[in-house]
């Protein structure tokens, strides 16, 4: 995912099999850089803000019937339907940190992936925690070994 492009470009054993005009986190709620990784896929779910703690007469809470959620951070961050954005998908980041697309798009994508899949993010502004998520493909692989019992 491309953060500041707009797309999200999906290979197949290194081929590139499509590419998706998404929207990522606006200013203020910015998608996180990194690599991720799908950690549980859901048909529909309810997205409310109220559990990242904003308050229902703040102007930036939300409570939406999401289709085709995949998560990929235990704070919140998706990739899903988001027909309500479509206008500004590949164009510009509208989101509150959920990596949006059409729902054609993102049907297409869920029946596509499983969990365990990865999911790489760049030319964001904003760092994924090493807690946040199935995020050991961040560890520089030297390190990885450092910290092994196997040596």
């Amino acid at each position: 995912v491309d953060i500041a492009a707009h797309t999200m470009t999906v290979r197949r054993n290194g081929e590139v099999v499509r590419k998706v005009p998404i929207t990522t986190g606006k200013p203020g709620w910015d998608t996180r850089n990194g690599i991720k990784v799908i950690i549980s896929k859901d048909r529909e779910v309810v997205m409310d803000a109220a559990t990242i703690d904003v308050d229902e007469n703040d102007p930036e809470y939300y409570r939406l019937d999401v289709e085709y959620a995949m998560r990929i951070t235990w704070s919140g961050e998706y990739l899903h339907a988001a027909p309500w954005s479509e206008s500004s998908q590949g164009e510009e980041n509208v989101s509150h940190g959920c990596t949006g697309m059409s729902t054609r798009d993102a049907a297409w994508f869920y029946d596509l992936t499983t969990p365990g899949d990865v999911v790489e993010y760049v030319n964001g502004v904003r760092s994924l925690e090493p807690w946040n998520g199935w995020t050991d493909w961040n560890i520089p692989w030297n390190q990885w070994r450092a910290g092994s019992a196997l040596r």
